[in-house]
């Protein structure tokens, strides 16, 4: 039971923080180099939760970032399309990308990689609590993300079959194993040949403030 309630109060917290980060109202930001980091926000949220993780890595890496912003009531492949625009024009100038998402996040930044050629010009993708098996907790969701986040979805099931397509990119899974809207966590382990790290103890946003994911975020971006 304390462990418990430590786990709602991290998850609580974290929730907190990305509200205060969210109401910042920041334009989205970029920070150019020879090699950038494209961060990817999950559902209902906005590039500004990633600021810490991002500001970390800049130091730590020398990397250049971008986060990209969407609206949630957009389609899938909307918000998909939108992401390569973005990056596809970075690729275009010779620059180096990688990828940090969370959440559904992760399923935009896989659709991108295998559905529209962004694995050409991608060398790794770390995803956060990514239900890449879907999530019975989308039951519940409102708007488009339901019919994307559910068990056997198209976009599920169309991402499982065309792994392959993205098979030159290293991907990274990181998941929360006290994840309550990835349910069940395993579903954010269900990605083949990739590296998979746990984190017993973390909720599903928690995952974006904890000093230890940080830690896996920039290993993975390092090998």
């Amino acid at each position: 039971m304390r462990r418990t309630l430590r786990q709602l109060g991290s998850e609580a917290f974290a929730i907190a923080k990305q509200g205060r980060l969210m109401l910042g109202r920041r334009a989205p930001r970029h920070t150019p180099g020879p090699r950038v980091v494209a961060f990817i926000h999950g559902y209902g949220a906005a590039g500004a939760v990633f600021d810490p993780l991002r500001e970390r890595l800049e130091r730590a890496l020398g990397v250049g970032t971008l986060d990209y912003t969407y609206r949630s009531g957009w389609g899938f492949e909307r918000i998909a399309q939108g992401l390569a625009r973005r990056l596809d024009s970075l690729a275009a100038d010779g620059v180096e990308v990688d990828l940090v998402a969370h959440s559904m996040g992760g399923l935009v930044a896989r659709w991108y990689l295998q559905e529209l050629g962004g694995a050409r010009s991608v060398s790794r993708a770390v995803l956060l609590a990514t239900p890449h098996d879907g999530t019975a907790s989308a039951r519940l969701a409102l708007g488009p993300a339901r019919e994307v986040l559910l068990p056997g979805s198209p976009v599920i099931r169309r991402l499982a079959a065309g792994r392959d397509r993205a098979a030159s990119v290293a991907h990274t899974a990181l998941v929360a194993g006290a994840d309550l809207m990835v349910t069940p966590p395993a579903s954010a382990a269900a990605l083949a040949e990739a590296e998979v790290r746990w984190f017993d103890d973390l909720g599903h946003n928690a995952m974006l403030f904890d000093d230890d994911v940080h830690d896996a975020v920039r290993e993975a971006l390092e090998e």
